[in-house]
């Protein structure tokens, strides 16, 4: 039997069957290679956020050493601080050494019967120099002539308390002495009066007293020599 398909040749084709063309290969061609770069790119971005991750552990690694070692630094320091401060302190005890030993030895004088000390403290305040040539020779050399001090104590009269105050203001160490409080306190079941004294002490060590001296000595002698040639 002889069949002939009148229908038109685009209809000629199975219904499951796809006709493409050129331009579909093509479309199909440009998707694939888009698919391919985007992997591409993916895979590139996923090598680059695994070496920043990397990095990034590696500067914090490298961050919690140095922290260390910034620590250990700070304390360094703090060390070097503390000993240069130890080493000052030791200098100028040792500068003045016979100086403060004569004024404490003064203070123990002038101390009167019920009457005793509980602290004697320098302040840390610039110094307070006098009017004197004395204290303007020993500011040139460097040396501060007087310092301001707190003495505190008990006393059982208040006469003995005036009595330590006029000794201390008639010793050649201190001036200015003040009492700036007086309480009434028990001790040991008796009446006692809790004061605080500020006062100047005046001291110089041997070196700058002997360079006191000299320079007093030059500056007499200038005088001197003015005074005969005029």
């Amino acid at each position: 039997m002889i069949e002939i398909n009148l229908l038109p040749k685009d209809y000629r084709k199975g219904s499951g069957a796809l006709s493409l063309g050129k331009t579909g290969f093509y479309a199909i061609g440009v998707a694939a290679g888009l698919v391919v770069i985007l992997i591409a790119i993916t895979f590139y971005q996923m090598h680059q956020l695994s070496t920043l991750q990397t990095n990034i552990e590696k500067a914090n690694q490298r961050a919690t050493m140095l922290r260390s070692d910034i620590r250990v630094v700070d304390a360094l320091m703090d060390v070097k601080t503390k000993i240069h401060r130890r080493i000052d302190a030791v200098e100028k005890l040792d500068r003045y050494r016979s100086t403060w030993v004569r004024i404490l030895e003064d203070v123990a004088r002038n101390v009167p019967e019920f009457v005793w000390l509980s602290k004697f403290e320098e302040i840390p305040p610039e110094p307070l120099l006098g009017d004197s040539a004395l204290s303007d020779l020993a500011q040139e050399i460097g040396g501060a002539a007087s310092r301001p001090v707190e003495i505190r104590g008990y006393s059982f009269t208040l006469n003995a308390l005036a009595a330590f105050m006029i000794k201390t203001m008639r010793s050649g160490y201190f001036d200015e002495v003040e009492l700036v409080s007086s309480e009434d306190k028990e001790v040991m079941g008796e009446k006692a009066y809790e004061f605080v004294l500020s006062c100047n002490v005046h001291y110089l060590s041997e070196e700058e007293l002997r360079n006191l001296i000299a320079q007093a000595g030059q500056g007499s002698d200038t005088k001197a020599t003015h005074k005969s040639l005029n």
